[in-house]
């Protein structure tokens, strides 16, 4: 791995540390870089979303899709998410699917979500 001089300085490897202590510093810098970049909610696609709610989501839900789908405007989810709120919505919409959701359904289910909010003008057809 190549660091540059302005890199070392910033995670202080010029100070005195043992080999471990720098590997450490430089994976958990990159780490939280891989971290960040997967959990961002604009890489998803409504269409895994679509697979997702159909085939994972919606059986574990006490309401219909008519009635799930609008529950939000699309500025309502943006702020959910921004508020790093999005599994806990999901959640509260339906609590018996506390057991099974998994965190790499977000990106998807929120792209989906978004394109089918109340105020989106789109109509899913099952």
């Amino acid at each position: 791995m190549i660091i540059s001089l302005s890199n070392a300085y910033d995670t202080n490897l010029f100070t005195i540390k043992g080999i471990n202590d720098t590997l450490t510093t430089i994976f958990n810098q990159k780490s939280n870089q891989i971290i960040k970049k997967k959990t961002d909610m604009s890489m998803g696609d409504a269409v895994k979303g679509k697979e997702i709610f159909v085939n994972r989501i919606k059986f574990y839900c006490d309401i219909s899709d008519d009635e799930f789908l609008p529950i939000h405007t699309q500025d309502e989810w943006e702020a959910i998410v921004q508020a790093g709120k999005f599994k806990e919505e999901i959640l509260e919409i339906c609590p018996k699917l506390k057991d099974i959701y998994k965190d790499k359904w977000s990106a998807d289910l929120y792209q989906f979500f978004y394109e089918y909010a109340s105020d989106s003008g789109n109509i899913l057809l099952f």
